[in-house]
């Protein structure tokens, strides 16, 4: 058999593992576990389009040690869960971010559950900075799991509030606080 045969043939022969065992696989539940929709100023998408760059979401999920879990935290003192990131194009669209990126083997790790960061930034392909300002997500990953949250992005240099929910917000504003 073809070695490309094989490979594709993996997924199923998990899928019915698991069956067997009566389990959902993370991998493959069919909703992500959080989904990013990234919205562009005008200028902002002008600009990206013209210089054909792409947007980066990134995420990092982390929880806080329990007792004992100390010495697994880093130098921040948070355990880290994973750091996935997908790359948009220029338009900008919806990041979804899948279970499987969520280091779940760690979850036993934590007290008071998975925390997220999400940061919005221009992929620097064609400019060396980061051209954009971007609202972010900072909390508990209960407020915004299985849902999409919009996060609004704008040029740097257009130093202009936006709007997110109806509220006002100042670039670079975080959805969520502690």
């Amino acid at each position: 058999m073809k070695r490309r045969y094989l490979f594709s043939l993996l997924p199923v022969l998990f899928i019915i593992g698991c069956a067997q065992r009566n389990t959902a696989p993370e991998a493959f539940q069919k909703k992500p576990l959080m989904q990013v929709q990234v919205d562009l100023s005008p200028q902002a998408r002008e600009a990206l389009l013209r210089g054909n760059e792409s947007i980066i979401v990134s995420a990092s999920w982390y929880g806080w040690p329990l007792p004992g879990k100390e010495n697994a935290a880093d130098d921040v003192g948070q355990i880290d869960l994973g750091r996935p990131q997908i790359l948009l194009p220029a338009s900008a669209g919806v990041a979804r971010f899948a279970p499987s990126s969520l280091k779940s083997e760690r979850l036993d790790w934590i007290k008071e559950g998975v925390q997220v960061d999400v940061n919005v930034y221009s992929a620097r392909h064609h400019w060396p900075d980061n051209i954009l300002a971007c609202d972010a997500i900072d909390g508990a990953l209960s407020e915004v799991n299985r849902q999409t949250v919009m996060l609004n992005c704008s040029l740097i240099s257009e130093q202009q509030p936006g709007r997110v929910g109806g509220r006002q917000y100042e670039p670079r504003k975080t959805i969520l606080a502690e």
